[in-house]
């Protein structure tokens, strides 16, 4: 690593065939079992997407976003769905695609759920150290109305692979999963929240999700990521 890395956000119209080839080639790096098709078919349906750049002009991360409603109980309720995120290995652990992620959803256009589904720990892990209030949580149960939230958004995008009694997306077809170096790499992680999620979702290592849930909301930052986006 050498320098800041850079984001942006970019409307997926935007995104031409040159950074498609780079993305997909991203997700192959770290993903095994991923089908082109279906990663430009899923590309297509997104409304935005976060890249992740090197000083050096190196994609080495994104992560695509869908702004998506379910009505529940007479309500509509709005929220952000993201689709394939991922960071290339030798920048794991940097904050700079959350940052960036909180900076459009959270501060430009905050007040909605982030309905997350996540293929690794470090997905979940994202939402675990920069929310105060997320689902499922190790600390307590998940209230009611957010468990129907969550179920009504997983239901509506994912149908009959939504695993309701398990709060997972168990995909019947074979599914784009982490190679096995990276989910070496995964179970050293003795982290309780990395233990919460391979509890929640052992299938991870098949590419099975754990249906997640957030309030995109400034009052729901940690106070750390907060000040930083906000100022004191």
């Amino acid at each position: 690593m050498s320098g800041p890395l850079r984001s942006e956000v970019v409307a997926v119209g935007a995104v031409d065939e040159r950074l498609r080839a780079q993305m997909l080639a991203l997700m192959q790096l770290v993903y095994e079992g991923v089908d082109e098709r279906a990663f430009h078919r899923d590309l297509a349906d997104k409304d935005e997407c976060i890249l992740l750049w090197t000083p050096a002009g190196r994609l080495v991360g994104f992560s695509t976003q869908k702004v998506v409603h379910v009505e529940l109980q007479g309500q509509r309720v709005e929220g952000l769905f993201s689709g394939d995120t991922v960071v290339h290995p030798d920048h794991w652990g940097s904050p700079d695609l959350f940052q960036a992620f909180a900076r459009r959803y959270v501060v430009e256009e905050p007040s909605r759920w982030w309905f997350l589904v996540s293929k690794g720990h470090r997905t979940y892990r994202m939402m675990t150290l920069f929310f105060s209030d997320f689902y499922p949580d190790r600390r307590r149960p998940t209230p009611a109305w957010e468990q129907q939230v969550m179920d009504a958004y997983a239901s509506q995008l994912f149908g009959a692979e939504h695993d309701a009694a398990r709060g997972v997306l168990a995909y019947r077809a074979p599914k784009d999963r982490l190679r096995p170096e990276y989910v070496r790499r995964e179970q050293t992680a003795r982290h309780p929240d990395a233990v919460h999620f391979e509890r929640l979702n052992p299938g991870y290592v098949e590419g099975h999700d754990l249906v997640c849930l957030a309030r995109l909301s400034p009052s729901n930052l940690r106070p750390a990521l907060r000040a930083r986006l906000l100022g004191p």
